[in-house]
């Protein structure tokens, strides 16, 4: 007894896996084709495999040249899996791979795709209606990070917004595209717990109808508009400019005419020593190369006796913690809307990917610059903390 095809097809579909498009050259002759059945062999040496239609006009072409190279698709890129996939014309194909960069080895590399490895074939294996290759693998190249073309049950998927966030080797290497993730971070500070958390800061910080404002890292600006509502003047600070931008068109819109944004430095501001009364900034620690160096310029812009407010994960947060956080909050009734599950797990994986930033690291700094303790309060059950200082 055996299984039917069409039941082998629909099992085979439950096994989400990334697109590439594998080429091969030979005398002149260039092809190539969309693969899913890829993956890797071995470290040391390192190995990879493909499997090939044998009606394939590339499978034909790798055996003749013995060599192969596999370019990993970004999720933009459907149209050259579809491509590559038979749905175009030879001509189209062909003006694809025209000037594109080559391998070691002379094949083709899809220009913009995630990453690529070029490979000399070591091994050959029939196996039904498909040849496996394996390759050793000669050279290869990541790109710049994004999000990947996901093939599952016949169509192309997506990864949650959050990916990026929660990319960790990203994350380490400081390659994270923050500018890209504007609509998220957005949208995170419009969800519960974290809508929350920056109300929360907000009332803590406590600005008087006089006070001037400063929200560091402010990203979209949503808290900079929370702090406007009760001040004389509230000032956004961001590195990078498409956050800014998005902040400046919300509070446009708002018709709110007592706050602005500026793209700056987090540690050299565009700021007057002594000129806010209220300084203050969420999950800007954690993501701070040196943290004492942004709470020093702190310190320096606030007048004595301003406050300064932060809100960061605490040392408790990890993605196990927060796991059982959400865990019983759900066996709770108290379950967290599906972009609010991701943003917490999001945070819990960036805090993992960086270098420990406790409460007593902190403590320690405040007192360096300046800066004098005046109240901490765990939230989330203890996975954030919400800090009170006074120059």
């Amino acid at each position: 007894m055996t299984i039917a095809p069409s039941e082998f097809r629909r099992v085979l579909g439950q096994f989400a896996s990334g697109v590439t498009v594998v080429s091969a050259t030979h005398d002149g002759v260039t092809q190539a084709m969309t693969v899913s059945a890829f993956c890797s062999v071995s470290i040391e040496p390192p190995m990879v495999l493909f499997c090939a239609d044998k009606r394939s006009r590339t499978h034909v072409l790798a055996a003749a040249s013995g060599a192969f190279a596999v370019s990993f698709l970004r999720e933009d890129q459907r149209a050259l899996s579809d491509l590559f996939a038979g749905k175009g014309s030879d001509d189209d194909r062909k003006a694809a791979l025209t000037g594109a960069p080559c391998s070691a080895l002379g094949c083709p590399i899809i220009e913009g795709a995630l990453a690529w490895l070029g490979c000399r074939i070591v091994q050959t294996h029939d196996a039904g209606d498909h040849v496996i290759y394996v390759g050793h693998v000669l050279d290869g190249a990541a790109g710049t990070p994004f999000a990947p073309l996901l093939y599952y049950r016949g169509t192309y998927q997506a990864l949650e917004p959050a990916w990026r966030w929660r990319d960790r080797h990203g994350a380490r290497d400081r390659a994270v595209a923050f500018h890209e993730m504007v609509d998220f971070f957005e949208r995170m500070q419009h969800e519960d717990p974290y809508a929350g958390l920056l109300d929360h800061l907000a009332r803590i910080a406590a600005p008087t109808p006089e006070a001037r404002c400063l929200d560091l890292g402010c990203g979209p600006g949503t808290l900079t508009r929370k702090l406007a509502a009760g001040s004389r003047e509230a000032l956004g600070v961001d590195s990078s400019a498409a956050m800014v931008t998005r902040a400046s068109l919300r509070a446009r819109a708002a018709g709110l005419a007592n706050v602005r944004y500026e793209e700056a430095s987090l540690v050299a501001l565009p700021c007057e020593a002594g000129s806010f009364d209220v300084v203050v900034a969420a999950n800007a620690l954690f993501h701070a190369p040196v943290p004492r160096e942004l709470l020093r310029e702190a310190a320096r812009v606030l007048r004595p006796g301003g406050r300064l407010g932060l809100l960061e994960p605490s040392s408790r947060m990890t993605h196990e913690a927060v796991s059982l956080h959400l865990a019983r909050d759900e066996e709770a009734g108290d379950a967290l809307a599906p972009l609010g599950t991701q943003a917490l797990l999001a945070w819990a994986d960036a805090v993992e990917a960086r270098p420990r930033y406790d409460e007593a690291q902190l403590h320690d700094d405040l007192e360096a610059v300046g800066l004098a303790l005046v109240a901490e309060e765990p939230l989330l059950g203890g996975l954030a903390t919400l800090t009170l200082a006074r120059r």
